[in-house]
């Protein structure tokens, strides 16, 4: 392996084996996130160029790793806190009825997983961040940046609840098993 990959893979290890383990759940979305604008133009066939929008969280998303290392325990809930931010916004350019918001499931489960035990507050709060999000999403009052047709919509929704329910799944298989203070 050379220095560059195992840098990168040093940057997503944790010590931690649950922020670990959401790490590697980040791994598997930033390698995802640069094909989606392309699986919504094969889903919808408008291949507008403002699909690259949907990309712009993804520094925000290789932050999570250093925010987990500098504020250990809570730093992981910057993962669905960031994915909860990036669904409004891909609301906001796909339009309410794109199904983007089926993303605050996995982003629900990740934080549900990972929020340190005994610290209920900061999961209410994370959970209230969430529920925001998804009612945000659902009572915009701008339309979208890019205009879909009733049958792109429907495409773009299947695509995405396919998508949010896998993401979800991995997500619950990847956390279970994990050593968690909360299930010791």
């Amino acid at each position: 392996m050379g220095r560059g990959w195992k840098a990168l893979a040093g940057y997503f290890a944790s010590d931690d084996p649950l922020t670990g383990a959401a790490n590697r759940l980040l791994v598997v979305l930033l390698g995802n996130q640069p094909t989606y604008p392309l699986f919504v133009g094969w889903a919808t066939g408008e291949w507008s160029p403002w699909l690259v929008l949907t990309m712009l969280s993804t520094p925000f998303f290789c932050a999570v790793p250093w925010a987990s290392r500098r504020y250990p325990g809570t730093g992981r809930l910057a993962f669905p806190l960031v994915g909860a931010l990036n669904g409004i916004f891909c609301t906001v350019v796909l339009g309410r009825g794109s199904g983007v918001e089926l993303f605050l499931v996995p982003c629900l489960v990740i934080a549900a997983w990972t929020c340190p035990a005994g610290n209920r507050r900061m999961l209410a709060v994370c959970l209230a961040i969430l529920y925001a999000a998804f009612v945000a999403g659902r009572t915009l009052p701008w339309g979208p940046v890019i205009p879909l047709t009733p049958d792109q919509l429907e495409a773009l929704v299947s695509l995405n609840a396919y998508s949010a329910a896998s993401f979800s799944a991995l997500a619950t298989w990847n956390l279970w098993g994990v050593p968690n203070e909360r299930r010791a």
